[in-house]
């Protein structure tokens, strides 16, 4: 049994990957839990976003061992982190990949915090952690990708992360027709880049509440292209 393609199903990653076989995902592109109960300050109209479940523990680290085993040789996972975390998150993945580029994704602006003492933190930072060697399509871009966030009025999750800049991420890393997971799928932008891009996508997610609006998105961007829009 395995898991169908482009598709988004709702449970624990660790409980639904392995029916995935070994080999047999080009590229993994995800935006983890932190493991640092993060919650979201940031609306003042609207309510604050909930924390996050499974945000106060490792369980990606577990997590990281199953995309190894599900990941084509010469192929790459796409981890993203807070700086608060990268170190974790770097030590765990090097036990598995090769660790070959941190992106950072220079978001043009950051949130609230400590005024006085901590500069503003306008960036977030992506592993790129290679299982043998992959290639890069295209010219040899740098490391700091300029992408505007997702407007706060327009945000569906905590962390949400622009289609634009997951969308680039798989030009960059896989070739039309690739198959990308993504077992933290959140409100569905890897789902939504990977049918924008002509990839396809297993998606992952265990809030109901989230696995609901990433599904409704993805039927957005379907109808969309049939209605040519």
């Amino acid at each position: 049994m395995t898991l169908a393609l482009d598709t988004i199903h709702l449970g624990n990653c660790l409980d639904l990957m392995p029916q995935i076989p070994d080999g047999s995902v080009d590229c993994v592109l995800t935006d983890p839990p932190y493991g640092i109960s993060y919650q979201s300050n940031m609306r003042v109209a609207s309510a604050q976003f909930a924390v996050l479940e499974n945000d106060d523990n490792d369980m990606r680290f577990d997590a990281y061992v199953e995309i190894y085993r599900i990941l084509k040789d010469n192929s790459v996972a796409i981890v993203f982190c807070s700086f608060k975390n990268y170190a974790d998150d770097y030590n765990e993945l090097k036990k598995l990949f090769s660790i070959k580029n941190a992106i950072i994704w220079n978001k043009g602006g950051g949130g609230i915090g400590d005024l006085s003492h901590s500069l503003l933190t306008d960036y977030e930072i992506a592993i790129v952690a290679h299982k043998g060697s992959c290639e890069i399509r295209g010219k040899r871009d740098g490391s700091v990708w300029t992408h505007a966030k997702v407007p706060p009025s327009d945000m569906v999750h905590a962390t949400e992360k622009p289609v634009s800049l997951f969308s680039r991420l798989m030009y960059k890393f896989t070739d039309a027709g690739a198959v990308v997971l993504d077992p933290f799928l959140g409100s569905g932008t890897t789902a939504v880049a990977a049918h924008n891009t002509g990839r396809h996508f297993i998606g992952i997610e265990m809030d109901e509440t989230y696995y609901k609006i990433a599904c409704k998105r993805l039927a957005d961007a379907q109808s969309q292209q049939r209605l040519g829009i």
